[in-house]
């Protein structure tokens, strides 16, 4: 998809009549959504279309600081588009995940009564006020977005013409779920909805069956509110009472009733200390916990970025290992001498060829070549295909005759300087490295320095390895020590 003077970056999400991208507007060079319709031969594309334009013209119409900007609109290559503002503080929905305060419920239900208000002046209705249609910019402003339903309450045609209401059933009013003509008195009826979820944590009315939860919205009681919170019930009534001559008659009206609250819930939170229900004990409880864990990230992120500038200089080439399939088992003997590797392994390493070392007692011999005939391909390939697997299982030099070293070893033995057994063996001493580096991130010395010990004997001049030993020897434990304690509440 390509639309001119945007540079399409990734797809955000998918709606049911349109795709949604974020680019950058090339002229302004500033990240921007774009909502592109989807096209449809179908015998109501016509509507979609016109249903997408009309939510560009509505956005457009409205000025107001919590209503989501509209930058441009058009055609491009037979696709229609809608430019509008990109915000990074996701929606209302996510924002209940946790506990929100009664404040800033109140805070949240003025400001979008007021970006209703100005929609119903211009005669919009709305039609799906809903927590995922209340966005956040980074300073916490809600913005109502998503005019993809609305309709202007003056026209006689609904654009639709499917004969089913529109809007989300969980907050729909009962004059838009039976379909009659409707006024910004449903919109309101949605945002007591939103209101009373705010405040409890679960929606006004819960079943299996859609089709039930339209019927409480029109047939069942105002759900009553907790007893801490029984002094904004009057408000939830109003804006949830199911006829609508008996809400708020507009969003302006609506929106004095707010303030008047508001200032009555400052001087019951002046007053928190003569509570006794509990309440606040708990929610306070939770945002203490909440600060805890950001305070636990910040010094979480300040030990990786401690551990990172120390392995500034380890450049480890191998790809992430399972450290819970390895172990620091492993059929290679202790002892001082390096274990004997195949020359065209330390060749390709770039080490230089090392000595003969005299017989230690720690070290197995190779077995004494047998003459035989020359191995074939079969058996090649069953050791290329052995040794790979054992890699991939993490296998490196455990268990005995069934590792990746002991295949690519017995490989070399029966075709000298084989690449594939060359580069398994540099590979495992480089998987060795990773663990080691992993290990020592954790603080867990004595591993690490054992897969050291294990990578060396393999390969005595792999970089990596050799960075970490020096490394290990030159920490700064007491920073690890006093970082570990203070994790573990000490």
């Amino acid at each position: 998809m390509e639309i001119p003077g945007y540079s399409i970056q990734r797809l955000i999400g998918k709606g049911g009549m349109a795709t949604v991208y974020l680019a950058i507007q090339e002229s302004l060079h500033r990240p921007v959504v774009l909502k592109i319709l989807d096209q449809m031969n179908t015998q109501h594309a016509e509507d979609m279309v016109e249903r997408f334009l009309a939510e560009g013209r509505i956005i457009a119409s409205l000025q107001h600081p919590n209503i989501i900007t509209i930058y441009d609109i058009g055609l491009a290559d037979r696709s229609l588009f809608i430019s509008m503002e990109y915000v990074q503080g996701g929606d209302l929905k996510r924002r209940m995940e946790l506990p929100i305060s009664a404040g800033e419920a109140l805070e949240y239900l003025v400001k979008i009564a007021g970006a209703l208000g100005e929609a119903h002046k211009h005669g919009i209705v709305h039609r799906d006020v809903k927590p995922a249609n209340i966005l956040f910019r980074d300073d916490a402003t809600p913005l109502l977005t998503d005019f993809g339903i609305a309709k202007q309450v003056d026209t006689e045609t609904d654009l639709t013409s499917t004969g089913i209401f529109l809007g989300s059933p969980n907050y729909v009013s009962p004059e838009q779920a039976d379909g009659v003509r409707i006024d910004g008195r449903a919109d309101i009826y949605s945002l007591g909805c939103i209101f009373y979820e705010m405040l409890t944590g679960k929606k006004p009315y819960i079943s299996d069956s859609v089709i039930d939860i339209v019927i409480q919205h029109k047939s069942a009681p105002v759900p009553t509110l907790p007893k801490e919170y029984q002094d904004m019930q009057p408000l939830l009534n109003r804006m949830m009472a199911k006829k609508r001559d008996e809400r708020f008659t507009d969003a302006e009206t609506l929106t004095v009733e707010i303030a008047k609250i508001q200032k009555a819930h400052r001087r019951k939170v002046m007053g928190a200390d003569l509570d006794v229900t509990g309440a606040g004990a708990v929610r306070a409880e939770l945002r203490e916990r909440r600060a805890k864990q950001i305070l636990g990230g910040v010094m979480l992120l300040g030990l990786i970025l401690f551990s990172s500038l120390k392995y500034v200089e380890i450049t480890l080439k191998a790809p992430s290992v399972r450290t819970d399939r390895v172990s620091t088992d492993t059929v290679l003997q202790p002892g001082p001498a390096p274990l004997p590797v195949a020359q065209a392994a330390v060749a390709e390493s770039g080490a230089p060829e090392p000595e003969a070392a005299p017989a230690n007692p720690g070290t197995p011999e190779p077995e004494a070549a047998v003459p035989a005939p020359p191995p074939s391909e079969e058996v090649i390939q069953a050791l290329v295909w052995l040794g790979k697997q054992s890699l991939e299982e993490f296998k490196l030099t455990f268990p005995p005759k069934d590792n990746a070293y002991y295949y690519f070893n017995r490989l070399l033995e029966l075709d000298p300087g084989n690449p594939t057994a060359v580069r398994g063996i540099l590979e495992i001493a480089d998987q060795y490295a990773v663990l080691a580096e992993q290990a020592l991130a954790r603080n867990e010395m004595e591993k690490s320095a054992a897969y050291i010990d294990i990578g060396l004997r393999i390969n005595p001049d792999n970089q990596a390895l050799l960075s970490l030993q020096n490394l290990m020897q030159n920490q700064d434990r007491g920073f690890l020590a006093a970082i570990k304690s203070l994790f573990a509440g000490k």
